[in-house]
Parts: C-alpha cells; sequence; structure tokens
C-alpha cells in the first residue's frame, strides 16, 4: 500500500513539470514564422526576422520578433479584448476607443491632439496650400479644370459624442480653421463640406456609430460627392449629374470593426451603381506606370459614356470606393493615390485629364502627412509657350538612357504588337553647349506633352544633368511622327531635338 501510493506521488511530481514545461514549448512550436504577416486584432505588421548585425538594435528587432510572433499570441489578445469590453465596457485596441454613447472614436495621438487643437502646423498647411496652388495654374494653363476637396473628420462633425474627458483648447484654431483662411487667399475651387455636412446630420448618421470611423458612410459621402457635381455641372454640360435615383441603396450588417478584429453589432448603408457600364483597366498601366505607390489605384472606361472626357482624381482612403460616383458619367475614371504627389505632372501627360481633383482627409493633414508628403520647392515644367516654329538648334543634342515599351533606332520608335506593355517610356538626357534652362517637350498629333514633373526635377538637382522622360500611353500612339524638342525660356525660341517615326513592327 504504502508502494503504491509512493508511486502516486512521484507520477503526480512527474506530471505538473511536464505540464509546465508542454506549456512552454508549446508556444515556441506554434510560432508564426511566415514573412509580412498582420496581425487581426492590433491592425500591425508583425515584426520580420531581422538581418543579423552586431547591435543592441538587433537584439530588439529578435526581441520584437518573438514577442509578435509568440504561439497563441492573437488568441490571449482576442480574449483579453472580448473580455474587457463585456466585463468593463473597456476597449483595448491601440487604434480606437469608445466615445460617448456607444460611439467609437479613432485613437491616434496626433487625432486626438487635433481635436484639441494642439498640433495644427500654419507652416505646413501654407506650404500644401502653396502646391495646390501651383498646381491650380499649372492646369489652368492647360485648360483643365482642378478642385480640392477635403474631407472632415467624424470628430469634426459629431463632437458631441467624442470623450468627454478630452478638453478642446477653444483659443487656438483647428486644422480646418486655418486651411480655410489659407485656401481663401487662392484662387483655387476649394470645397470644405462641412458645414453641409452639419447641417444635414439631423436625420441619417453620415458618419456610422461603430464600422470605420475613421471615414464618412456612403450618406455622408453622397453629400459630398454632390458638391462637387455643382462644379462639374458648371464646367462641362455633357457629364451627366449625379443622382441618388441612378444607385440601390442597401443596408449590410457587419459584426466586426473595419480595421481590428472588435465584435460590434451594426447595419451599414451603401450605395452601389444600378446598369454600371464600366470595365475595370486597372492593370492596364500598373504595371508600367511610374509611381510612389500604386495603393488604391484604378481605372475604368466606359465605351458608352454620352461624351470623351477624362477625370483624374487623386485620393486617400476617403475617395477610395467612390469611384462608382463618376463610373458611368464620364468616358475614363483614375484614381490614384494623393502620396503620388511628385507624380501630378507625370500622370497629367499620362491620362490627358480634362479634370483633376485632389483630395485628403482632415486628420492626414495633422497626422500622416507632414510626416510622408514635403510641398517645399515644388515643381511644374510649365506647359509649352512657344508658336511651333523651330529656330537654328544652338547646339543642343540628347542621348537615350532606357526605353520600355517599345526601342529606338536613330528617329524610328518600333513598338512591337505582340509586346502587352501600355506605355511606352523614353528616358534621356538633355546636352547643350551653354548653361541654360531648357524645357523638353514632345509634340503628337494631338497634344503637347511636358517631359519633366517634380520627381525626377528633383532627381536632375541633385545630379547636375537635365532628365526628361516621355511617356506615352501606346493605345494614344498611331503610326505617325512625334517631335520632340526643347525651348528657351530666355530667349523664348524653340529647337527640333528630334522628330521621332511611330512604327509598329516587332
Amino acid at each position: 500500500m504504502i508502494k503504491t501510493e509512493t508511486i502516486k506521488k512521484n507520477i503526480s511530481s512527474a506530471i505538473f513539470p511536464a505540464v509546465f514545461v508542454i506549456l512552454l514549448i508549446l508556444p515556441v512550436i506554434f510560432m508564426n514564422f511566415k514573412s509580412d504577416q498582420v496581425s487581426e486584432y492590433e491592425n500591425k505588421k508583425l515584426e520580420d526576422w531581422p538581418e543579423f548585425e552586431f547591435s543592441e538594435d538587433y537584439m530588439k528587432s529578435v526581441y520584437n520578433y518573438v514577442s509578435d510572433r509568440i504561439g497563441f499570441r492573437e488568441s490571449a489578445i482576442a480574449a483579453y479584448t472580448e473580455a474587457n469590453n463585456s466585463l468593463f465596457g473597456a476597449m483595448v485596441n491601440p487604434l480606437f476607443m469608445w466615445g460617448e454613447e456607444g460611439h467609437i472614436y479613432y485613437k491616434d495621438k496626433e487625432y486626438i491632439a487635433a481635436y484639441q487643437r494642439q498640433n495644427t502646423d500654419p507652416q505646413y498647411i501654407d506650404s500644401m496650400v502653396s502646391f495646390l496652388s501651383k498646381t491650380n495654374d499649372y492646369l489652368a494653363s492647360k485648360d483643365i479644370r482642378f478642385l480640392y476637396f477635403v474631407c472632415p473628420d467624424k470628430k469634426t462633425i459629431y463632437p458631441e459624442y467624442f470623450p468627454k474627458t478630452v478638453n478642446v483648447d477653444t483659443t487656438k484654431e483647428s486644422v480646418l480653421d486655418h486651411l480655410d483662411k489659407s485656401m481663401a487667399k487662392t484662387d483655387v475651387c476649394y470645397i470644405d463640406p462641412k458645414e453641409e455636412i452639419l447641417a444635414a446630420k439631423g436625420g441619417d448618421l453620415l458618419y456610422n456609430k461603430l464600422y470605420d470611423v475613421t471615414h464618412w458612410n456612403d450618406r455622408g459621402a453622397f453629400i459630398g460627392h454632390l458638391l462637387i457635381d455643382e462644379k462639374i455641372q458648371e464646367w462641362f454640360d455633357d457629364v451627366p449629374p449625379l443622382k441618388a435615383e441612378n444607385f440601390d441603396l442597401e443596408t449590410v450588417h457587419v459584426d466586426s470593426l473595419d480595421n481590428a478584429k472588435f465584435s460590434i453589432d451594426e447595419d451599414v448603408v451603401l450605395y452601389s451603381l444600378r446598369d454600371d457600364q464600366t470595365a475595370d483597366y486597372t492593370e492596364l498601366l500598373r504595371p508600367s506606370m511610374v509611381c510612389e505607390t500604386d495603393n488604391f489605384y484604378s481605372h475604368h472606361i466606359n465605351e458608352t459614356a454620352p461624351n470623351n472626357r477624362r477625370l483624374l482624381v487623386f485620393t486617400d482612403s476617403y475617395f477610395q470606393s467612390y469611384q462608382k460616383f463618376y463610373d458611368n458619367r464620364f468616358k475614363e475614371v483614375y484614381f490614384v493615390h494623393r502620396q503620388n504627389y511628385d507624380y501630378v505632372q507625370y500622370f497629367v501627360n499620362l491620362v490627358f485629364p480634362d479634370m483633376v481633383i485632389f483630395e485628403t482627409a482632415e486628420r492626414s493633414i495633422s497626422g500622416e502627412m507632414p510626416l510622408t508628403s514635403d510641398f517645399t520647392g515644388y515643381y511644374y515644367e510649365p506647359a509649352y509657350k512657344g508658336d511651333g516654329n523651330f529656330s537654328q538648334n544652338p547646339g543642343l543634342s540628347y542621348e537615350v538612357t532606357s526605353t520600355s515599351g517599345g526601342r529606338v533606332d536613330g528617329n524610328v520608335i518600333y513598338i512591337d504588337p505582340d509586346d502587352t506593355t501600355s506605355i511606352f517610356r523614353l528616358d534621356a538626357v538633355l546636352f547643350g553647349k551653354d548653361q541654360g534652362r531648357y524645357d523638353v517637350y514632345a509634340r503628337t498629333e494631338d497634344e503637347c506633352i511636358e517631359t519633366d514633373y517634380s520627381k525626377l526635377h528633383r532627381q536632375s538637382e541633385e545630379e547636375g544633368i537635365r532628365r526628361f522622360s516621355l511617356s506615352i500611353q501606346r493605345r494614344f500612339m498611331a503610326q505617325s511622327q512625334i517631335e520632340l524638342f526643347a525651348y528657351s525660356e530666355d530667349k523664348g525660341e524653340t529647337y527640333l531635338l528630334e522628330t521621332f517615326e511611330v512604327r509598329y513592327d516587332g
């Protein structure tokens, strides 16, 4: 009997350490070793394994890697998050927080500081406004309509539901206050829809109570895009107006936040375009185009549109899903991420738009944009001002550095019909005997194209050489001629560099 009890004690003594060891080992066994992983609950990219180096930063990266990817981490976070919400009504989430009466708000520190009017940066806002003014002047010189639209935050439209513990310094300017004041000094067509949205918020919610609270919902968006349409109707008599009757309004149930795995229960409204006649050509240009990022990029073509107009929109996530408000109304609609601000002129010369819209979210102006967008020293190559006649070339020449979508042999551009590349691109450097400033242009049968843009100009300035780049959609190139020429602003003279013959020949 004594022996049996001793055996049981020994087994029990062995089991607990074994279980303890297993509990220590299992999280390691089930670690997430895949690269480029994102946490659904925290909406953040997990640390990837760092390259080895003898440094303190390397050890920190290894620690972060193990911490982010240890087994069962997501399950533990899920249980902790849901328990806090259920038991204490507390939201344990790095992105969101509870407001009043069950509303959810963005919890980013810059977002909260903007609500308090603590991080309005007049100098930065003015630099952005200067960029918009230069953009307006450039586009006006090419007879292209331009409009700038700012999207108000939920905290601006529904401040009554923001956490009462957060105080506002009303003696200071808000971001929109200073932006409105600065934009009023320009000739830019500017829309801040704050007043119209505030006037309409007495009925249905225009920003969801819970879901996707960093943006307006489709009802709020429709009000904003109707304001844009008022300008479109002033400018173009062949673009049909935006009408609610052309859309179906449906209600969709959601049970989790959009950017984090957090249980909610809400019905949200969505507009869907009836009788959509557009085709998705997003992948036509994407593989060949030059840009900072192709996020949010989309391109739709409507062959049945009542006009041949093209719309180019520089957007962030606020406009990302609202191409539907312009499809069926324009022949072509391009949406490009606004972070490509250094490539505005490139895209204008690539798509030949009739109208350009630039949009920013209010929260971005005091949050992400100052970290990613420097508007100082912004450059636009001026639209060609000469009379089209050529003067004797004073010794200007050029050297082709690369081509894609075709090949150049002497003064012939060969386009291979079997090549699926959508854009013909020619990169080159201009040489001259004097140190004068020359702008290089290309002229087709229908268009005069600037061959410089801000990003390329910055590169030329750094390198001390004159780079230029010609990009043309191949579908716009016929078997014809393209004149490449330089213009001297100082002398007011135009010099022919080359007359290319375009041939479709493999």
